[in-house]
């Protein structure tokens, strides 16, 4: 039994990767294609980059005309070349290759970022809107929904930037988009483009002078007035 442990440990493994389980069909490759992808590696992983097509179909319980014929689908999906490359002697021997399957999932997984970062960014610009009526305690008009439509397409003012502008302008109970377009503009024209900048900036704000009489007028001398009595 230990021995047998110790061959399997031995044996190795492959690993595989979710994203690659869960959208393998996605690029047109079905179960007995992936199976036959999986074989493949699973030699690899041993050494051994062009395995014996009767050893593969033994495997995967195929006929070598259905093996056959398998391989020849994965080349015509652009998902599996036969190449060349040279052993530990210099000879040539022919090898099963991948490439051309990785920079498909390579593609798709760029394409579900892109879509991620655009659903984020959908989210967050809704809830622009909703997060203003709150405050302003009522519905946008028309005309004010363009409004903040147009910070953000046109001006590309980032939805945070908005949220910050939105906080300035509740602290000074002005519940309007002039107010806010205002404040977006001001700090547009002082080049702040990020959250972190702005409230650098807010808490370099200089505190007003306060008009202190001590210092600005100027004090006048009371005058000593001896009290006597009178007899």
């Amino acid at each position: 039994m230990q021995n047998l442990l110790l061959n399997l440990l031995k044996d190795g493994s492959i690993s595989i990767a979710n994203f690659l389980l869960d959208n393998y069909s996605k690029l047109g490759m079905t179960n007995d294609e992936f199976l036959l992808y999986l074989q493949i590696k699973k030699e690899q992983s041993r050494g051994n980059s062009f395995p014996q097509m009767d050893k593969l179909a033994e495997s995967l319980g195929m006929t070598s005309q259905t093996l056959y014929s398998t391989i020849q689908a994965l080349q015509d999906k652009k998902i599996l070349e036969i190449n060349q490359k040279k052993d530990s002697r210099g000879q040539l021997t022919d090898f099963y290759d991948f490439d051309l399957f990785y920079q498909k999932l390579i593609a798709l997984f760029d394409d579900a970022v892109e879509q991620t970062e655009k659903d984020t960014t959908e989210s967050a610009e809704n809830s622009i809107y909703d997060q203003i009526q709150i405050e302003f305690g009522r519905p946008l008009s028309p005309i004010e929904l363009e409004t903040i439509s147009q910070w953000i397409d046109n001006d590309h003012f980032d939805p945070d930037i908005i949220r910050l502008a939105l906080k300035e302008a509740v602290l000074n109970q002005a519940y309007n988009l002039k107010y806010m377009d205002r404040i977006l503009l001001n700090w547009q024209q002082r080049n702040l483009s990020t959250v972190q900048q702005i409230e650098n900036s807010t808490l370099k704000r200089p505190v007003s002078n306060v008009k202190q009489d001590s210092k600005n007028k100027t004090l006048k001398k009371i005058p000593i007035i001896k009290l006597t009595k009178k007899d």
